[in-house]
């Protein structure tokens, strides 16, 4: 329940765009969020019950909150991003970055500019930042050798900087350097290896393998393999790098495209880097977003706290525009100091690398949601996806009822396991409650029947239950679930005719026929069908022939029943010979005539 003091600030909230500060009994800050509009934004934490668990848990912990105006979404994006640097919000810490990747950084701002491996990328400090790159292992075989291939300083200190001599280091003595520490070169004459250095880097210049490859082949003549062994992973990774992930493009250019798959409130993004026209590699980020985020708003927030220590490139590729495009964007137009542009691929090779990112987050989302067992399908995560399910459906029923105008009344329940059938948990009931032709009766007695079953034998429960049907089967199906005490069970109706979804709110989801997710749904209601009518016209084919036998004279329920101990049913019957039917149920020979030509 909102407290007094919250209720009087809520209504003090301007209309302008800001910056807003939840904290607990302690006043310790628990979460940082901005909004366009400070008045609708914080309200909608408090002014309803939410799906989500954890923004729940947010607004219970909730005991006061402060906020900043400010005067563009721009400035609100820059306060945010700070303000969570600052206080390290316990709500806001849902972004997960599966690795951090390394970058070759490249001092310009010193006399005698040297290469470095950072993590970081400092903006507007003077240097120079390539990257990043999947491996930092392999990074550091490049930089070793870019520094040897161009006699360039690797020292850490400030070597040269303050024109005094240093004690000379081995690579001096080695050659692998032009003697920075001893003065032997001047400024101007050192950025000319500079330059060659940043113009292999930036992808201008490709890398001359030809002395590695030499030096290879002598080794290798000398028999010096452990050497040799050096020169080839070191020649690999520059192979791996400069050569075998170059992307095709007219000229070298920078872009990251964002990948995306999200599976209720899960969001997975994929990060495609090309630097200089090359493929880097892929980054993978795992995001949580709050109930009432959307897909547009949780693009913003990663992309603005991703660029805060990662380079930005100059052009920006996704499936859909982040929200509030142009204050992001002019954020870090004015960060990276040139202009950065966000696009959304029709066609040709940008949307090519973009639905690579796509099935690369997809992919990702699907392998982590498995923890280990067999790989979900790609149907489960389609409906996860399109249905807004908190989990992946691996686990899915169907059932279903048929009847003769009310007669004979059954049921059948399929299993689906991950988009498979799974045709040892297929059940068949006879309705013994409903009476027949009341569909929503019989579909709650069904209901009822399989989830007692599955609680009294402590069964994990389906991750979604299908009903045929459509808003009055479903709310005789909840009905029962209520009396049992499940209140979480996923469930929605299926109505045939438009094959049409209903959620228990009575909205519809209409999905495409063509989607993975529909077509297991379809193959799963038909089976339920066919599983169901098959039970049941052998059922009433059962009850017919039994009714016709006790009309039989001499044929009673007594013969009748040693019939079936003997033979199982009815069908059975039909199959044997008169003098079969003496030898087991003894009974005589005109009765046992009788019986086989009645039938």
């Amino acid at each position: 329940m909102t407290s007094e003091k919250i209720e009087k600030k809520l209504a003090l909230l301007p209309m302008n765009p800001g910056v807003y500060l939840m904290k607990n009994s302690v006043g310790t800050v628990i979460y940082v969020g901005k909004s366009r509009c400070l008045k609708k934004r914080v309200n909608s934490y408090f002014n309803r019950h939410h799906d989500s668990n954890k923004t729940n848990a947010l607004v219970a912990a909730i005991d006061d909150f402060e906020y900043i105006i400010t005067n563009t979404e721009v400035e609100a994006l820059i306060l945010e991003n700070n303000l969570i640097k600052k206080h390290n919000p316990h709500y806001n810490i849902l972004l997960k970055d599966n690795k951090t990747y390394p970058y070759i950084k490249v001092t310009m701002k010193d006399r005698f500019p040297r290469l470095e491996k950072v993590r970081k990328v400092a903006y507007r400090d003077g240097n120079l930042y390539y990257g990043p790159f999947p491996s930092g292992y392999d990074l550091s075989r490049i930089i070793d050798m870019l520094s040897r291939t161009f006699r360039l300083c690797t020292s850490k200190k400030a070597v040269g900087n303050d024109g005094k001599k240093k004690r000379p280091c081995l690579n001096y003595h080695l050659g692998l350097c032009q003697g920075v520490c001893q003065g032997n070169i001047s400024p101007e004459e050192y950025a000319v290896s500079v330059n060659k250095t940043v113009d292999v880097l930036s992808g201008k210049v490709p890398p001359d393998f030809t002395g590695l490859e030499k030096q290879l082949k002598e080794l290798s003549s000398k028999f010096l393999f452990e050497e040799a062994a050096e020169v080839r992973d070191t020649l690999t990774a520059l192979r791996k790098f400069f050569e075998s992930q170059k992307v095709e493009f007219l000229k070298p250019i920078d872009i990251d495209f964002w990948g995306i798959a999200e599976a209720g409130l899960r969001v997975i993004f994929s990060v495609f880097s090309i630097r200089g026209g090359k493929l880097l590699g892929n980054r993978i980020i795992d995001f949580e977003r709050y109930d009432d985020m959307s897909l547009a708003e949780a693009l913003t927030e990663v992309i603005n706290r991703h660029y805060d220590i990662d380079l930005i490139p100059a052009f920006l590729y996704s499936s859909l525009m982040p929200d509030g495009d142009d204050s992001l964007l002019e954020m870090l137009s004015a960060k990276a100091d040139r202009k950065v542009s966000f696009h959304v691929p029709q066609k040709g090779q940008f949307l090519t690398l973009l639905e690579m990112a796509n099935n690369n987050a997809r992919e990702f989302l699907r392998n982590s949601e498995t923890q280990g067992k067999e790989r979900i399908d790609d149907s489960v995560i389609d409906l996860q996806t399109r249905l807004g399910l908190k989990k992946p459906p691996i686990h899915i029923e169907c059932t279903d009822i048929a009847h003769i105008q009310g007669v004979d009344p059954v049921a059948s329940v399929v299993v689906c396991e991950n988009g498979k059938p799974k045709k040892s948990e297929y059940r068949l009931f006879h309705i013994k409650e409903a009476m027949g032709g009341d569909d929503p009766a019989s579909i709650g007695e069904i209901v009822r029947r399989r989830f007692s079953r599955l609680l009294a034998e402590q069964r994990p429960l389906p991750d979604l239950f299908i009903v045929d049907g459509g808003i009055t089967q479903l709310h005789s199906a909840m009905h029962e679930l209520e009396l049992l005490g499940i209140h979480d069970q996923q469930i929605m109706g299926l109505a045939k005719k438009e094959e049409l979804l209903v959620q228990t709110d009575g909205r519809e989801i209409k999905l495409p026929f063509s989607s993975p997710g529909m077509r297991v749904i379809i193959k799963l209601r038909n089976e339920a069908h066919r599983f169901c009518h098959t039970f049941q016209s052998k059922t009433h084919t059962q009850r017919t022939l039994r009714s016709s036998l006790l009309n039989l004279p001499g044929v009673g329920p007594v013969i009748l029943k040693k019939l079936i101990l003997e033979f199982g049913s009815i069908e059975n019957v039909v199959k044997a010979t008169a003098e079969e039917i003496v030898e087991r149920c003894h009974i005589p020979l005109k009765t046992a005539e009788l019986i086989i030509n009645s039938v």
